[in-house]
């Protein structure tokens, strides 16, 4: 009877052999697939300076330096950015809806494909003659009902941006390039858009009220129904542009 009992325990070692490995490298794996959230995705991130594809919803990230960071993909809306350092940082399809960005520095940082409907980026300062999106209508982000309220965009590189219904009053739009964008009834009161190029650009019913234009490429504009009253024009390309209903002094 103890030889059988030797020899059964015997066997069953040999057939389990490996059994214990398999379950460590089985969560490892399932462990590569979730994404993180909450503080493990802020540890995460203040780690190694990456958490593609986390999530940091509603997250205090406010003055952090987050700069050359890589956050593709990962969900930040509501998220409090406020003065954090985003320069050179990946946020290429990144949901920013609802985030605050106020304040923030956003040089070189690349936001192709981002949502940023409804973010505030009031006060946000893009580094002059910096191209933080790629030239290419897929590569825009969504800035639709963003809040850009004396935001400084100079020389930008933005063409065929969505800024449907934003906020862009009193904003330094000065060189950059918003050529195809998509701004109706955006709000671009007293914004400074001098030598911006706005050609083939979508700003029906847009308030432009104030807004210096001087040296503006406006060729094939739609500016149906847009506040046009008070608008420095002087040098300005209008040529194709459509002004319907647009009202002007």
């Amino acid at each position: 009877m103890k030889l059988t009992t030797i020899v059964m325990q015997l066997l069953v070692g040999f057939t389990c052999l490996g059994c214990a490995a398999k379950p460590e490298a089985n969560a490892t794996d399932q462990g590569q697939d979730l994404k993180l959230s909450g503080s493990l995705a802020v540890q995460q991130l203040t780690n190694s300076n990456e958490c593609p594809g986390c999530n940091f919803q509603g997250a205090n990230l406010a003055t952090l330096n987050l700069s050359q960071a890589n956050l593709a993909g990962a969900d930040l809306s509501q998220a409090n950015l406020v003065g954090a350092n985003l320069e050179n940082t990946n946020l290429s399809q990144a949901n920013l809806s609802e985030a605050n960005l106020s304040k923030a520095k956003l040089s070189n940082t690349n936001l192709s494909q981002a949502n940023l409907s409804g973010a505030n980026l009031s006060n946000t300062g893009f580094e002059k003659d910096s191209n933080p999106i790629p030239d290419n209508p897929g590569g825009a982000p969504n800035l639709s009902g963003a809040n850009l309220s004396k935001a400084n965009l100079q020389a930008s590189n933005l063409p065929h941006i969505n800024l449907k219904g934003a906020n862009l009053s009193e904003a330094d739009l000065s060189n950059v390039n918003f050529t195809g964008m998509q701004a109706v009834e955006a709000n671009l009161k007293n914004a400074k858009l001098k030598r911006a190029d706005l050609s083939y650009a979508d700003l029906k019913k847009a308030n432009l009220n104030n807004a210096n234009l001087e040296g503006s490429n406006l060729r094939n504009a739609n500016l149906e129904g847009a506040d046009l009253r008070k608008a420095n024009w002087r040098y300005a390309n209008t040529d194709n542009a459509k002004v319907k209903g647009a009202l002007r002094e």
